[in-house]
């Protein structure tokens, strides 16, 4: 697999971002805001998801080509997120929004 390809696999991944942060809202994060208790939980959700992206995508490169993932490469990576956290933030405000309402 070229790392062009390990690039294309990483967009179409991030196709369905706003769906994979839901399903981090909805089922992971009450469990960590328990134990972490953030003071700003939206650039907590933010950093700790995108966080979980990047390695997730570092470790699945290990797993395809047995090294570790290049700087150049973890910034175009970063750089693919980067173009998705208007989707992202509008995603946590709608979550925390919600959650506010309902209490």
């Amino acid at each position: 697999m070229s790392t062009r390809t390990f690039m294309e696999f990483i967009k179409n991944d991030l196709k369905q971002i706003s769906f994979d942060l839901k399903g981090f809202l909805e089922v992971y994060y009450p469990m960590l805001k328990a134990s972490w208790s953030p003071e700003n939980e939206h650039d907590f959700i933010l950093g700790w998801f995108i966080g979980s992206k990047e390695q997730e995508y570092s470790t699945s490169f290990y797993e395809k080509y047995g090294q570790r993932m290049y700087h150049e490469l973890l910034f175009e990576i970063q750089r693919e997120i980067s173009k998705h956290k208007a989707e992202l933030h509008k995603t946590i405000l709608d979550y925390l929004e919600n959650k506010e309402n309902q209490s």
